[in-house]
């Protein structure tokens, strides 16, 4: 049985790994079937698809896209989707076009903090792939102005701190649509970061279940065996998919290795048959 991780990412958005070391590593941890889940962007693909006919793993198209929500994060998962889609390609370039208006007023914000950053060294830190909030947090760290990754986010670049500049975000269902319209499966990631209590997130995952969501990851990295339990136990009510998947961003979150999704947890390949077959069958 095929060992399965379907959450990772690449350079292309804020992982650490290029997708061909990526693909590597991931044959080297004993995975057979992987998806490459770069945030709002599936340019990746290509390179991750080339690597793993060379080093024999399965590639499932994947990406994670950002969607509104308060008062944690939504994020959504989309598995199988044509990349080429027209609708799906014209709402990642219109996140891009966000992206890109947003960092140049993050680096505003440093510089209003006595921070001497520049942008040119943020797009070196980035390899000249989609800028995320981790290549600033690699100056700064670079810089020695803080003393880990995550002190930049506690004290700079997360929601709420003075560097901090909110991304567009669609709404969840333009994201579940498009990516169903484009031959996916949308599926809540880590669902724990939606900062819900129990009876809040029912209600929210039945809304988005109405908007057409087929998944619910109950395995992650940050999710422990209880939150699992009760994101399966959802999954089972509303007729969801179970997935999983570590999240990994190689040395932008060291503590969380590839294919690991909490301790004791292995992701067989049932689940990506059962998504082939319901995709097969129109669901």
């Amino acid at each position: 049985m095929k060992r399965v991780d379907l959450h990772m990412h690449t350079t292309h958005s804020d992982g650490s790994y290029l997708p061909r070391d990526l693909v590597r590593y991931a044959k080297e941890k004993g995975l057979g079937c992987i998806s490459v889940t770069d945030h709002d962007t599936m340019s990746s693909f290509d390179e991750s698809q080339e690597a793993a006919r060379e080093f024999g793993i399965e590639l499932i198209p994947g990406i994670e896209i950002s969607a509104d929500f308060e008062p944690g994060t939504l994020h959504i998962l989309g598995f199988f989707q044509d990349r080429n889609h027209p609708k799906l390609k014209t709402m990642l370039d219109d996140i891009q076009k966000a992206r890109r208006e947003r960092n140049p007023q993050i680096i505003e914000k440093l510089n209003k903090l006595g921070i001497d950053i520049t942008f040119d060294e943020v797009k070196a830190a980035s390899g000249g792939k989609q800028i995320g909030r981790p290549h600033f947090a690699k100056v700064l760290l670079k810089k020695g102005v803080i003393r880990s990754m995550d002190e930049a986010f506690t004290k700079y670049l997360s929601k709420g701190k003075p560097a901090y500049v909110d991304k567009r975000r669609f709404s969840s269902t333009d994201a579940i649509h498009c990516l169903r319209e484009a031959g996916g499966v949308a599926v809540i990631a880590h669902p724990k970061q939606m900062k819900l209590d129990e009876e809040a997130l029912t209600r929210e995952v039945e809304r988005l279940v109405e908007e057409g969501l087929g998944g619910i990851e109950a395995y992650n990295s940050c999710q422990n065996r209880e939150e699992a339990q009760l994101y399966k136990r959802l999954a089972k009510r509303f007729n969801l998919f179970v997935t999983g998947g570590s999240d990994f961003h190689g040395a932008n979150k060291p503590d969380v290795d590839l294919g690991f999704m909490g301790d004791g947890v292995e992701l067989g390949y049932e689940i990506v048959d059962e998504m082939k077959a319901s995709l097969r069958g129109g669901r």
